[in-house]
């Protein structure tokens, strides 16, 4: 999808519950062998289904991070790298030759057995609710709980 039509829009882009980083029990290394599951589910009782491997995309993620910081794109604050689409879907939804997209409804999941499960429902962004917790409230929200 082209990131001024889909990604950047209201509500298009989840990154979970939580953010994990780096320790110990989950590294790059770990990141690099991760099997990553796709399942979309449709109201109209389409189902597809895919799974990935990390060590097969094109560039591995220490690449992209290079290009994501470094003397001409700097960002204070942290920021959100991601290492694109696994797959392509290829299952046809309405009719043979038509191809794959997304319906209102859809639920999808995306899953590793190392983080969890990310589901999230398709919807118009103009019907999701504004996003205000950002930044600042997550610090005053871990600050407020003795968390910093």
């Amino acid at each position: 999808m082209l990131l001024g039509k889909a990604k950047d829009n209201n509500a298009s882009c989840a990154l979970g519950p939580f953010i994990r980083l780096f320790d110990g029990a989950f590294s790059l290394e770990t990141v690099k062998k991760l099997r990553v599951t796709l399942r979309v589910t449709g109201e109209d009782g389409f189902v597809m289904e895919g799974e990935s491997r990390m060590e097969v995309i094109s560039r591995p993620p220490e690449n992209l991070a290079a290009q994501l910081l470094n003397a001409h794109h700097q960002y204070p604050d942290g920021a959100v790298l991601f290492c694109g689409t696994l797959f392509a879907p290829t299952k046809d939804r309405r009719a043979p030759g038509q191809g794959f997209t997304h319906e209102l409804g859809d639920r999808v999941e995306i899953a590793t057995p190392s983080l969890g499960r990310l589901v999230n429902w398709v919807q118009r962004t103009d019907a999701c609710p504004p996003w205000v917790f950002g930044t600042r409230a997550l610090m005053e929200n871990l600050a407020r709980r003795g968390k910093l």
